[in-house]
């Protein structure tokens, strides 16, 4: 007869964790700057779009998601840095200023996935109808699924030939590009 012996639980090597804190807190922070960065580039420019009434309004409507990791990014560097330097976790105690940043944080993303990002995307789409814009599927590039190609004027929704600078809708008419500038400039 054996006995069974009890599980048995290896420290972690402190080093082990240093290095996976470290490649979270890289990780994270280029995510964060590169949702910021696209933020700035794919849904501001949507907001100018719709007050100067250019002819084509391109909508990317899984941009709004990255206002999630914009708001979580900060904490999780934080978390992870420190996790790095001191080789533990992160585990502020409940009266501190740290505790209330990152619940607060954490919070904040919660709200941004759930209610922030949709009602914004739906908000857009509602202000789109408003000023009479319509959706050109015609428009639409290969692999762009989460855009919606919004038109003013039926004339510019057509089944480009190519594209030109930053998605610019290009149609050949007797030998010559005529194309629809996106930026509506």
């Amino acid at each position: 007869m054996t006995t069974q012996q009890p599980y048995e639980f290896h420290e972690r090597s402190p080093l082990l964790f240093r290095l996976a804190a470290l490649f979270t807190c890289l990780f994270t922070a280029t995510l964060g700057l590169l949702s910021a960065y696209w933020l700035k580039n794919d849904v501001l420019p949507l907001f100018s779009s719709l007050f100067r009434n250019v002819p084509i309004v391109i909508t990317p409507y899984l941009g709004f998601m990255l206002i999630a990791m914009c708001t979580v990014s900060p904490i999780l560097v934080i978390t992870s840095a420190y996790a790095c330097w001191h080789a533990k976790k992160f585990d502020p105690p409940s009266n501190t200023r740290l505790y209330r940043f990152q619940y607060n944080s954490y919070k904040l993303t919660l709200w941004s996935m759930i209610c922030i990002a949709p009602v914004l995307a739906i908000l857009v789409t509602l202000a789109l109808w408003a000023k009479g814009y319509t959706p050109c599927q015609k428009l639409l590039i290969s692999g762009s699924a989460w855009k919606v190609y919004w038109v003013n004027d039926e004339r510019v929704c057509f089944k480009p030939d190519h594209y030109i600078n930053d998605n610019w809708p290009c149609k050949v008419i007797d030998g010559k590009d005529v194309c629809v500038q996106v930026d509506g400039r």
